[in-house]
């Protein structure tokens, strides 16, 4: 895929420029629009035991017995699912040591939506040329982050809050897969430049990593209430209907992510708009309380 990035282009005039650019952009979102589809490439199937999950969420039948030994079968999933199922969001007394004990005490759904959002990170984590400890810790945290601020504003988290905070970035794992020079020059000049990242991979990608991801879970027919929110994070006001209140409170929780300095999602510049804040209850003045409650579960939030 040829992508014009604005920011090498020197000695061109700059209205040729731009008509290059605007059709090289809708060739290279096409292209990745393609490869989401499969029309040219693969994208990587999830693991065997996800499909085993889904299939098994989706049958009424199933019983907690049968959920655990899928979820057991993947040491990696399970080892994740516990060790979050075990940190503060979930305020349990006493330890959870197993699967079957994690679907007692949190839920069959909680661990079903758990265990599907670690087995994506988790299968798509070796491809990737991403610092994924960093992104991984900062996935955790924004998941934390959105169970703060509903409880700020008086909501309970649903139990697709965490399954949300822990997909939000996969649009920029994938990027790092299947255009590795490309998104690791980008992601350095957004470094050196202090750029804002999702609007520099929609000048030279053609769009940005929370469309990628929500056009990926889509295509893996995740539901629209999480698909939607993930999509709309970096403008959650121009979210459809019902779903843009948790596209709010995904954006303001990636905000407080990023204040508190938990992981790394290779963003530096996080913009935080006043009218999203307004529009859940919240005001700038709450920015670093909210920061600092999150900053003291730090210590929970591991890889």
């Amino acid at each position: 895929m040829y992508i014009c990035l604005t920011f090498y282009l020197k000695d061109i005039n700059r209205k040729k420029c731009s008509a290059v650019q605007g059709e090289n952009l809708l060739q290279g979102k096409q292209e990745i629009i393609d490869i989401v589809r499969n029309k040219k490439t693969r994208i990587p199937t999830l693991p065997v035991v996800m499909n085993n999950i889904i299939a098994t969420a989706r049958d009424k039948s199933t019983s907690a017995r049968d959920l655990a030994k899928f979820i057991t079968n993947d040491q990696a999933i399970s080892a994740r699912v516990l060790k979050i199922a075990n940190s503060p969001y979930y305020g349990m007394s006493s330890k959870i040591d197993s699967i079957s004990r994690a679907i007692v005490v949190i839920g069959f759904r909680e661990v079903i939506s758990l265990a599907l959002a670690t087995g994506v990170i988790t299968s798509f984590s070796k491809s990737s040329t991403m610092d994924m400890t960093s992104l991984w810790k900062h996935s955790i945290g924004v998941g934390f982050a959105s169970r703060i601020i509903l409880e700020q504003i008086g909501q309970k988290a649903k139990e697709s809050t965490m399954l949300i905070g822990l997909l939000h970035d996969l649009g920029k794992v994938i990027f790092s897969i299947y255009f590795p020079e490309e998104y690791a020059r980008l992601l350095g000049n957004v470094s050196s430049k202090g750029l804002a990242l999702n609007k520099a991979e929609k000048e030279s990608m053609g769009m940005d990593h929370a469309e990628l991801a929500g056009l990926i879970m889509e295509h893996w027919k995740f539901p629209v209430h999480i698909t939607e929110p993930i999509h709309f994070h970096h403008d959650p006001l121009a979210c459809p209907g019902k779903y843009k209140h948790m596209a709010m409170i995904l954006n303001i929780a990636d905000v407080i992510c990023h204040k508190a300095g938990i992981g790394s999602s290779g963003n530096h510049k996080v913009k935080k708009a006043i009218k999203v804040f307004a529009n859940v209850g919240l005001s700038p003045d709450d920015i670093l309380p909210l920061t600092r409650k999150l900053k003291d579960e730090e210590h929970n939030i591991e890889y």
